[in-house]
């Protein structure tokens, strides 16, 4: 059971993450996070060092849920079912999680938001936090060559690059197209693409 301090920090990091999907996280302050957890500043205060210490939680939590949500789902003994599960959780994560169409991906927003300051931790760990999962991307790849799901004759990498750059289509693009067709055309985009290796 936790403490009353930990249900408080953890009630808000899950404000925030919500808060971070609609409005990006350059935009959650001690302020912010007070008026949307009906607490005082200092309340808030007490529970991180600054705002960067808080943002950086914010991404941690956002992890833990994206593990919960995607990650573990996915999980299967087949390589290329593995993949292509964990494709699709992905693809539909924070929609399934909020159910609201004003909610977008807070790590892309947070890529774009920092990409212009280089001193900031905030930017160190999300770069850091999508570096981890494109290397996870690729590990499942790799596996998938190693059962001879996927070819081998082009890099892993590469592969997980072209996923990957899907997936941020798919995230802007869902925005502007009905549901049904962004969902059904990312499915059949990535269908396409690794039909090339197979």
């Amino acid at each position: 059971m936790t403490n009353k301090g930990e249900r408080t920090r953890n009630e808000i990091l899950k404000q925030s993450i919500k808060y971070s999907s609609q409005f990006g996280l350059a935009d959650v302050t001690i302020g912010s996070v007070a008026k949307l957890c009906a607490l005082s500043r200092t309340g808030v205060i007490s529970h991180f060092n600054n705002k960067e210490d808080m943002q950086i939680a914010i991404l941690q939590y956002g992890e833990t849920l994206f593990i919960d949500r995607v990650i573990t789902p996915a999980r299967c003994d087949d390589p290329l079912s593995h993949l292509l599960n964990l494709l699709d959780c992905w693809s539909t994560w924070i929609n399934d999680m909020f159910n609201d169409p004003k909610m977008s991906c807070p790590f892309i927003k947070a890529v774009v938001e920092f990409q212009n300051r280089p001193d900031s931790e905030v930017r160190s760990f999300i770069i850091a936090q999508q570096e981890r999962l494109l290397s996870y991307l690729t590990h499942r790849i790799e596996r998938c060559i190693e059962h001879n799901k996927l070819k081998a004759d082009i890099a892993s990498s590469i592969i997980a690059y072209e996923l990957y750059s899907l997936y941020l289509g798919h995230a802007i693009t869902k925005y502007t197209l009905p549901h049904n067709e962004a969902g059904d055309l990312f499915k059949n985009s990535v269908l396409r693409l690794l039909n090339q290796y197979r």
